[in-house]
């Protein structure tokens, strides 16, 4: 058994990696991982390979023990070690996240610099087919789409699998075959985990089934991330249809996608990548029938239902407005229209000088560029047809009158006050250009 582990691994690599290149291995002290180094040093291919370990502070002294072993190994291999210590409970509190979410987010970034700083051609995590088949009943349960349950890829961008196609058991007997001492994390026993509920409440269970239901679980998850790959070309058709963009905003078109024999699908699939979950999505489906107005928000971005689009917006768009001033004498060709729309120039010898930029309040008027009447700028907004994020997200720029009263130069990258357009008298411009920082 570990001689013919070790030969299909070996093809496995070969297949993956016919190039080779430099491999950083993520070991915990699992038996799986600990598994994987050892195939990876016993390999007829002789990989350059170095250890990484993250050492989480979860478990006291068990967490101390697990990154004195993986340690030891790798001097005892002779072979490059890393290793770094997080408070994964104060990261995930300061995040508001699940612990398993926190070492996932700590785990993979501090693998990523290391594969920038060192020039790694590849990071390798001991994933298996177990793995693979818990993520995906795990994705079924939680409603992820046929993306969830196409299983776990042996390469996603730099990061390799090499042993997803082997099952856990396959692994365990190598070490036990082999006498390769490895680290137990009891943790893994605890079923208060959802994961670890299923590894051991539920496989056992469809085992008694199907005693094969992993290779069975391995076939499907095959034909369903054949399925995603044609789903992904038809999606990128129905974003051309369907989608447009609008500042910042991404653009569904209501009338285009109700007229889809799948709307809720395609709706599915559009608004995934934003971090909207299928209850939510749900929602705003049901909204398309009702009135202009409603919000909906994920985590990183909010959806609102207009009238002829739903708009989906970044949340890190309503943070703090920057104003950018520059007072230049006129030049010859100068055109107040000429860049743009972001950049409005108003005559500097009108204003005050600091200008300020602020949002935009209930009460505030101004008097529109070419017109001479006061205008609200509520109403304004209106007539411009701004959805409600939109008109959220409007600033001002103002200045002091002669009596210290505060008076609206323009809105930001919209429309200047006429007060203080540029004539053929006007000597200095105040260049006036806005930005949200993230």
């Amino acid at each position: 058994m570990s001689r013919s582990l070790q030969g299909d691994f070996d093809r496995t690599l070969q297949r993956l990696a016919p190039e080779g290149g430099r491999f950083l291995l993520g070991v915990s002290g699992g038996v799986d991982s600990i598994c994987m180094a050892e195939l990876f040093r016993r390999s007829r291919l002789k990989p350059s390979f170095s250890i990484a370990h993250v050492n989480f502070s979860l478990r006291g002294e068990d967490s101390d023990g697990d990154e004195a072993f993986v340690r030891d190994w790798a001097t005892a291999a002779g072979v490059e070690f890393f290793t770094k210590r997080f408070d994964t409970r104060e990261y995930a509190a300061g995040k508001g996240i699940s612990i398993e979410m926190a070492a996932r987010e700590l785990r993979y970034g501090w693998f990523a610099e290391l594969l920038a700083q060192h020039g790694f051609d590849w990071l390798a995590v001991a994933h298996n087919l177990n793995d693979a088949a818990e993520t995906m009943y795990l994705n079924l349960l939680r409603g992820t789409g046929i993306r969830g349950i196409a299983g776990m890829k042996e390469i996603s961008g730099t990061t390799m699998r090499p042993l997803l196609a082997f099952p856990r058991q396959r692994i365990e007997d190598f070490a036990r075959e082999n006498g390769i001492a490895h680290r137990v994390d009891a943790t893994n026993s605890d079923i208060s985990f959802a994961r670890n509920r299923i590894r051991c409440e539920v496989f056992p269970q469809f085992a008694q089934i199907n005693p094969s239901f992993l290779e069975t679980s391995s076939r499907e998850m095959a034909h369903f991330a054949q399925i995603e790959d044609i789903l992904d070309e038809l999606l990128e058709q129905k974003k051309a249809q369907l989608t447009s963009r609008d500042g910042d905003a991404f653009c569904i078109d209501i009338e285009r996608l109700a007229a889809e024999s799948q709307p809720g699908y395609w709706l599915f699939r559009l608004l995934q990548p934003f971090g909207f979950n299928e209850d939510l999505i749900s929602n705003i489906e049901d909204s398309l029938d009702g009135q202009s107005g409603k919000t909906f928000c994920s985590d990183s971005h909010k959806v609102i239902r207009d009238r002829q689009f739903l708009k989906v917006y970044p949340l890190a768009g309503n943070g703090p407005v920057q104003v950018d001033i520059e007072i230049l004498d006129i030049w010859e060709g100068f055109n107040p229209r000429s860049e743009d729309g972001s950049v409005l120039y108003v005559d500097a010898d009108k204003v005050s000088l600091p200008l300020t930029c602020r949002r935009w309040q209930a009460a505030d008027r101004f008097r529109p560029f070419g017109m001479k009447g006061w205008r609200k700028l509520s109403d304004f907004f209106t007539d411009l047809k701004l959805d409600l994020e939109q008109k959220q997200r409007q600033s001002v720029v103002v200045t002091t009158d002669a009596e210290g009263n505060e008076q609206i130069v323009c809105i930001a990258g919209l429309r200047i006050d006429d007060r203080y357009r540029v004539t053929s008298k006007t000597k200095r411009v105040a260049r006036i250009s806005c930005r949200v920082q993230k």
